[in-house]
Order: structure tokens, then sequence, then C-alpha cells
């Protein structure tokens, strides 16, 4: 039954995300492929893509890329010259909102680029569907809330679980196209995303440090009964 479910709310955005991409959306596909081990779960939260790349190019001549890091519980986000990028809770319903910040002279927006290579975030596309196993449904990028309905979406380094081929729902990175035309205000967009299975093979710092005292004082701690 859930399965069921997750079928037909796939199903229902795509059909969504279709009158979109024939109203103001053209979403591409690049050909570059990757391998992956697996997945952790379909439902992502702004506090689990740290590391995500996100690249803004502005009329007014700025070009900035900044890393990706958690700002809370479920929140995440960058902070650049007068702009910034948030996403407070699970990625399939929650907004992520583009601000600029008052008085900021950046033009327009023309380009967005969101980039999880080396963050192992996965962009999890609505179709084909069902998708991979373990992804659930996902959800294509789609703005909202604000002038951002003209857009070239484009998707690239689709992943693949293993020996498996991509079945193109699975893409390591998404670049959102403006051209001439972006927005000037802040504005929200909806991107589903998942995260590599190898984002739990590395410890965090405060871990290899609480290891390495542990380890230190284990042998301590023979040392200490070997002398009595």
């Amino acid at each position: 039954m859930k399965s069921l479910r997750k079928l037909c709310l796939a199903l229902g955005l795509a059909t969504v995300s279709a009158g979109s991409a024939s109203a103001a959306i053209i979403y591409n596909t690049g050909p570059n492929t990757v391998s992956i081990p697996g997945l952790t779960g379909f439902a992502t939260t702004g506090a689990m893509m740290d590391g995500l790349s996100v690249q803004a190019v502005f009329s007014g001549g700025l070009n900035e890329t900044l890393l990706w890091a958690d700002t809370g519980a479920t929140s995440g986000g960058v902070t650049g010259s007068g702009w910034s990028l948030s996403l407070t809770g699970d990625s399939f319903t929650a907004p992520w909102i583009f601000t600029f910040s008052p008085n900021a002279s950046l033009g327009q927006l023309q380009l967005l680029v969101l980039d999880g290579r080396n963050a192992l975030t996965i962009f999890d596309r609505t179709q084909p569907s069902p998708g991979t196993p373990g992804s659930a449904a996902g959800r294509d990028w789609e703005c909202f809330l604000g002038a951002c309905n003209d857009a070239t979406v484009t998707y690239d380094y689709a992943a693949g679980i293993g020996a498996d081929a991509p079945i193109g729902d699975l893409w390591q990175l998404v670049s959102i196209d403006f051209g001439t035309l972006g927005p000037r205000d802040t504005f929200q967009f909806r991107q589903d995303t998942d995260n590599d299975s190898r984002l739990t093979q590395v410890p965090e710092p405060g871990v290899i440090a609480l290891l390495g005292l542990t380890l230190a004082a284990m042998g301590f701690a023979r040392r200490r009964a070997r002398a009595l």
C-alpha cells in the first residue's frame, strides 16, 4: 500500500512537472554518469547537505561559489555577498529560499548551480517512476514563489546504484539558467534531494578526536597494567 501511494504521488507530480515545463521551464540532461553504493534513505533535510557547492552568477558581475553548511537541526544554507540560499525541513516538501539582501546591487540572478558531487548529495527527479529502489518519489526543480518561472534546468551526472545503470531519476548536479530575465527579488523553489550512503561512513571530526583519545587511554591502561 505504501509503494502504491508513492507511485500515485510520483505520477501526480509528473503531471504537474510536465505542465510547468511546457509553460515556462525547459528540462535538459547532461551526458555524465556515476556509480554510487546506495542511498541513506529518501528523507533529506537542509542539515544533511553539508559541502554542497552553490554557485550564483548575477548580471551585475558577481560570480560566487560557496559551500553549504548546517545551521540547525533540520536547516542549512549559504550566505554570500548580498544573497543567501537556505532550506529548513524535508527537501521534498520544504522550500529552498533564495534571498536578495536589502540594497544589494546584484542585478538579476542569471545562473544557479547546485553541485552535490563532493557533498554526496543526490538530486531526485520526478520521473521516471517509480525510480531507483530506495529513492521513493522525487521532485523536479520547480519555482513556486517569485519571478523565476522562465528557466532552463539541466541535470547532469546521472547516478546508478552499484553495477546498475542509472535509471534517470538520480543526479549529482542541477544547473538553473535564468538567462537575462532572472529574478531580482527573493524567490522560492522546490527540489528533492537524497543522500549517498557513503555520507554515513565518514566520521565527524569530533568523533575522530574522541576515538583517538579513547585509544590513547586504552594504551595507557595496558602499559600501567603491565607495570603492575
